[in-house]
């Protein structure tokens, strides 16, 4: 096949006028080695154009949903996305990446992009955790084998498989009895409560909770990001205390990020229903909405983006429209590294999905498209424009 037929069949997916059948055709060249050459001088031409904001960014969404759509194929493309390629379509497509992951918005400059100084790489987080018992015990999660790991005031934790559950009787023997569940920097887990509810916790996150819930109410405290699937029990009802905000269900599922270091605190409801508290505010969620407190001002925010919120659960990295300070905090906390800053603060925006399993400098390889340049020392990434 022709590269005239390449160029009609790239022009008409970016214009939204292709068939389904030319859609599939143009997956299929994107992967052979001969249209190499063609997919480069496509990429180029974007790159090199002046685009207004809103036509820059229709053509980043015509580009991701050729990316999103050639992921759900059975190659396995998702998941090797940054990975060291060892197919031959792959240097293309991480230059078809690079228009639609890291081009900034607001800047247009035809400069190529600096290279990354790394002494040391760097690995992605992992699944671990550190639980503290009641009497301040610390037991490291990652490190112990499956089985009960603590029995407190008659109740059990146990873990199997990197997931630890209690087995809790219906009342406690005495004393409520609370537990924490600490993910440090470059760390996530995915526990159960002991009324089965489901946790998941995003890195430099906890949630401190009852070893048996009592008859009446179930409370829990978190700091940082975590998911719930609360188990349904309409006669106790399901609170959720991150600083000075409280949420109360029955059984939903949804999402908290309360992080200290960030300016805004987000509840976004994917399923039920939740009542958010906070001062003399109450706000209540229906799903695909999110409440962002901001100091002592609570606003409602319809129609979100769940893929972006649920992003870290997922195993993903989701920038949208992001700056970098913003985008930095999530890799610091990934990462375990500190990010400082040298000479002005680039002003940048990032738009695009990452894995998460990824080391650094794989990250680093694709921001570095914005012209940002980055010099990692140890556990410090220093940014300079």
């Amino acid at each position: 096949m022709s590269a005239n037929k390449f160029q009609e069949l790239i022009d008409k997916y970016l214009t939204n006028a292709i068939l389904a059948e030319e859609q599939e055709q143009l997956f299929d060249m994107i992967e052979k080695k001969e249209y190499r050459a063609d997919l480069e001088k496509v990429v180029q031409e974007a790159l090199d154009m002046s685009f207004e904001v809103e036509e820059d960014e229709a053509l980043r969404e015509r580009i991701f949903g050729l990316l999103q759509q050639r992921k759900n194929r059975p190659t396995v493309f998702r998941m090797h996305f940054l990975r060291r390629w060892s197919w031959s379509a792959a240097s293309v497509v991480l230059i078809l990446a690079s228009v639609l992951f890291f081009r900034t918005i607001n800047k247009k400059s035809n400069t190529p992009a600096p290279a990354i100084a790394i002494v040391a790489d760097v690995e992605p987080g992992r699944d671990g955790a550190i639980l503290t018992l009641a009497d301040g015990t610390h037991l490291l999660l990652d490190s112990l084998d499956n089985g009960v790991v603590a029995t407190q005031n008659g109740v059990q934790a146990v873990l199997k498989n990197g997931q630890l559950a209690y087995k809790a009787k219906e009342r406690s023997a005495g004393e409520a009895v609370y537990n924490t569940m600490t993910t440090p920097k470059g760390r996530q887990y995915h526990m159960t409560l002991p009324d089965g509810t489901q946790v998941w916790l995003n890195a430099a996150s906890s949630v401190y909770f009852p070893t048996v819930f009592s008859d009446k109410k179930r409370n829990i405290t978190i700091t940082g990001e975590v998911y719930l699937e609360v188990a349904p029990d309409p006669r106790r009802p399901f609170t959720v205390t991150a600083g000075e905000t409280t949420i109360e269900v029955l059984g939903t599922h949804f999402n908290v990020m309360a992080y200290e270091n960030e300016a805004v605190m987000k509840t976004t409801l994917a399923e039920g229903s939740v009542q958010l508290s906070h001062g003399e505010h109450k706000l209540t969620l229906l799903p695909g909405q999110q409440a962002q407190v901001t100091g002592k001002i609570t606003r409602l925010v319809k129609d979100v983006d769940m893929d972006a919120e649920l992003a870290w659960k997922n195993g993903w990295f989701y920038f949208k429209y992001m700056d970098i300070q913003t985008v930095m905090k999530q890799v610091e906390r990934w990462y375990d590294i500190t990010v400082q800053y040298e000479g002005r603060i680039p002003e940048k925006r990032f738009n695009g999905e990452l894995p998460r399993n990824v080391k650094l400098s794989e990250l680093l390889e694709m921001l570095q498209f914005s012209e940002v340049k980055f010099v990692l020392q140890g556990k410090v990434l220093t940014i300079k424009e």
